[in-house]
C-alpha cells in the first residue's frame, strides 16, 4: 500500500516559495525583438523571429561574441536554449560565465568533432584550454540544447537537457558577467537565464491576515461587486479580470463551489517582467470545487488560454473534463492539487482547432510540485491521464518534481495524432508515476491503459526527454515509447514492478544512460543506444547490464512503497527504492561517480 501524506508546516503570508535557494540575475527570452541588454564585439548579430518565437542570431562564419551581466557577479549559473544551424567545419559554440572580455571566460562548448563532444574550456589572457571533455555525444544542427554553466568557487559543472555531463576546477577568473560565443558557427541562442544563490527566507511562525499591497483577494462568500480588499473580498472570476501585470490574486481558504469553468482568456497575459499571479494566502487552502459540473469535454475546472500567468498552493477537484486546462504559452503551475475529475488532472493542448501550426500551439510552460490523482472518465476509462501534454503542444514544456497516481488511464501521457503531426519535446523530471490503470476505491475498465509515462502515439517520432524519474506498480508498462520510433532521451530513471515491461521500447533510435529496471511483469525492450552501458534492463526473469553488473532486492533499502507529499509541494521517498551503500550500482553511472537509477533525498 502507497501512504502519500502531506507535512504540515507554517508558512510565511508573502506568497514565496520558503525553500527557495537561488535568485534570477538576469533573464532574457528576446520576445520584445531587441537584445538591447547584450554588446556584441564580434560577429553579426541579430534577433530573428523562428516559429513564433524570436533568439539572438550569430550568422556570421568569423567569431561572434556577445556579452552582459556585471564583472562583479561571482558565483552563479549560466543557462540557454543553443540551436546551431551551421558548424561551418567543425567548430565550437560557447555559454560563457564570468566573462571578463573576450581573452577572458569560461565557458560551456558544444561541438561537431568526434561523434559530437562537450567541453569545459577556459580562456585566460587570450589562451584557450580545454578544462574537462566528452566525445561521442551526438550534436545535431537544427536542434535546442539547453546548456548551463554552473560556477561555484574553483567547481565548474556544465549541464545540457538538465544532465550533468562535466566537472571541472579551475581558480583563474573568479569573477565576471555572462557571455555567447559563436566561433565560426551560424547558432541561435534564447531563454539566458542567470541564477545566483540566496539564503533560504525563514517562514513566519503566526499567519494573520494582513493586506499586501497589488493584491486582490477573493474568498468562498466574495461578491463580483466587492472591492476585492481583504476585508471586502471579491470572486475569482471577477478578480481574473482586474489583476494588472506584477499583481497577485489571493485566494482566502476554504471551498469554492462552482458549476461552470474558469476561463482566463486569450488576450488577458502578464509579462516576462511581471506575470499574473493566482496563489493560496499564506498556508490557507483555497479548493476550487466542480463537482456540480455535467460529465462534458466543455465543462473543465481552470482554463488559461493566456500567457504568463502564475498558478500557485490550489487544490481541483471534480470538473467534468481536465481540472486544469493550459492553451497559453510561459506559464507556471506550481504545487497544486488536481484530482478526481472526469478526464485528465491537468491537460496542456491548444484552446482552438483553427490553431494549425506549432508556433500557435503552448508552448513553455512549467509544471512543478503538482499532485494529479483519481482522474476517471467514466465512459470508457481510457482518457484520464494525470498529465496529458499531447495532441497539440508546442516545444518547451516541463514537469518537474510532480506525482501522477491512481489515473484509470496513463500517468503521462505525450500523445501525437497524424491529423496534427508531431508535437513539440516535453521534459519530464524529477518526477513520479505509479499505480496508474485504476482509482484509489478501484474504478477502471478494460481500457484503461495504466502506463507510468507514455511517450508517444501513431508511429510519430518526437525526441522527448525524461530525467531522474520513477515508475512503479502501473497496471501496464512504466516507461512506453507508445510507438514513437524517435530519439527518446532516458537518463537516470528507475522501474519497478509494473504490470508489464518496465521499459517498453520496442523500435526506434532512444537513448539510455543510467536507468535501472527490476522485477518487471515481463522483459524490457530497449531498441536505441545503451550509453557506455549504464543501465540494468530486467530481461530473462534478471536484472543485469552488459558490463556484468547485477542487480537485486538487496541493492535497494526498502521495496515497500511509500510516498509523503511535503507542504511546497515537492515529495520524499524515504528509504524506499533508495540504493544500500554497498551496492555496486552507486558510481556506476557516467559521468563517472554517478549513480544508476533515480536519485531523491
Amino acid at each position: 500500500m502507497v501512504t502519500l501524506t502531506t507535512s504540515l508546516v507554517l508558512g510565511n503570508l508573502v506568497w514565496s516559495n520558503p525553500t527557495a535557494q537561488a535568485a534570477n540575475i538576469f533573464s532574457n527570452d528576446f520576445e520584445n525583438g531587441n537584445a538591447d541588454n547584450w554588446t556584441s564585439t564580434t560577429g553579426t548579430w541579430s534577433v530573428v523571429e523562428e516559429s513564433g518565437n524570436h533568439m539572438y542570431y550569430q550568422s556570421s562564419q568569423n567569431e561572434g561574441r556577445s556579452f552582459s551581466g556585471s564583472n562583479t557577479w561571482t558565483d552563479y549559473s549560466v543557462q540557454a536554449d543553443v540551436k546551431i544551424d551551421n558548424f561551418n567545419g567543425t567548430n565550437r559554440t560557447y555559454v560563457c560565465g564570468r566573462y571578463v572580455d573576450g581573452n577572458n571566460y569560461y565557458a560551456a562548448s558544444l561541438s561537431n568533432s568526434n561523434g559530437g563532444t562537450l567541453e569545459i574550456r577556459k580562456k585566460v589572457n587570450g589562451s584557450s584550454s580545454t578544462l574537462a571533455s566528452k566525445t561521442d555525444f551526438p550534436i545535431t544542427t537544427g536542434t535546442a540544447y539547453t546548456v548551463r554553466l554552473e560556477l561555484s568557487g574553483d567547481s565548474l559543472k556544465m549541464y545540457v537537457n538538465d544532465v550533468l555531463q562535466l566537472n571541472a576546477h579551475d581558480n583563474n577568473l573568479t569573477a565576471g558577467g555572462i557571455g555567447l560565443v559563436a566561433y565560426k558557427t551560424a547558432a541561435k541562442f534564447d531563454n539566458i537565464n542567470a541564477v545566483a544563490p540566496t539564503a533560504t527566507p525563514t517562514a513566519s511562525a503566526t499567519p494573520t491576515a494582513t493586506p499586501i499591497a497589488g493584491s486582490i483577494y477573493v474568498a468562498p462568500n466574495g461578491l463580483d461587486s466587492n472591492a476585492g480588499t481583504i476585508g471586502s473580498p471579491t470572486t475569482l472570476a471577477s478578480a481574473i479580470t482586474k489583476v494588472a501585470p506584477g499583481e497577485t490574486i489571493y485566494m482566502r481558504g476554504g471551498v469554492y463551489t462552482y458549476s461552470s469553468t474558469i476561463i482566463v482568456g486569450q488576450d488577458n497575459s502578464g509579462s516576462s517582467n511581471l506575470r499574473k499571479n493566482i496563489a493560496a494566502y499564506g498556508t490557507e487552502k483555497p479548493i476550487l470545487d466542480f463537482y456540480a459540473q455535467p460529465f462534458d469535454p466543455a465543462q473543465r475546472g481552470l482554463q488559461i488560454y493566456g500567457n504568463y500567468w502564475k498558478v500557485k498552493g490550489l487544490e481541483i477537484r471534480g470538473s467534468g473534463d481536465n481540472g486544469l486546462f493550459i492553451g497559453g504559452n510561459y506559464n507556471i503551475i506550481e504545487n497544486v492539487e488536481t484530482h478526481h475529475n472526469r478526464d485528465s488532472g491537468l491537460q496542456i493542448s491548444r484552446y482552438a482547432s483553427s490553431l494549425t501550426s506549432m508556433s500557435q500551439w503552448p508552448s513553455y510552460n512549467q509544471i512543478i510540485g503538482v499532485y494529479s490523482h483519481d482522474n476517471y472518465d467514466p465512459d470508457n476509462g481510457e482518457d484520464a491521464d494525470g498529465f496529458a501534454a499531447k495532441l497539440t503542444i508546442g516545444p518547451g514544456n516541463v514537469f518537474d518534481k510532480c506525482i501522477a497516481a491512481w489515473n484509470t488511464d496513463d500517468g503521462w501521457d505525450l500523445y501525437s495524432k497524424s491529423e496534427t503531426g508531431p508535437i513539440g519535446v516535453v521534459t519530464i523530471k524529477n518526477s513520479i508515476s505509479y499505480k496508474n490503470g485504476q482509482t484509489s476505491d478501484g474504478n477502471s475498465t478494460a481500457n484503461s491503459d495504466g502506463n507510468g509515462f507514455k511517450l508517444g502515439g501513431e508511429k510519430i517520432a518526437v525526441n522527448h526527454i525524461v530525467l531522474n524519474s520513477i515508475a512503479f506498480q502501473n497496471k501496464k508498462h512504466g516507461f512506453t515509447y507508445n510507438s514513437n520510433p524517435g530519439s527518446i532521451q532516458l537518463t537516470n530513471n528507475t522501474s519497478w514492478s509494473n504490470g508489464q515491461s518496465n521499459f517498453a521500447f520496442d523500435t526506434g533510435t532512444h537513448q539510455f544512460t543510467n536507468n535501472l529496471s527490476f522485477a518487471g511483469g515481463s522483459s524490457d525492450k530497449t531498441s536505441g543506444t545503451d550509453i557506455l552501458s549504464t543501465n540494468v534492463w530486467w530481461k530473462s526473469n534478471a536484472s543485469t547490464n552488459a558490463k556484468g553488473l547485477v542487480a537485486s532486492a538487496a541493492d535497494f533499502v526498502s521495496l515497500t512503497p511509500s510516498v509523503v507529499r511535503n507542504a511546497d509541494g515537492s515529495f520524499s521517498l524515504g528509504s524506499f527504492l533508495k540504493l544500500t551503500g554497498g551496492s555496486d550500482l552507486i558510481g556506476s553511472g557516467t559521468p563517472s561517480g554517478t549513480n544508476i537509477g533515480a536519485t531523491f533525498p
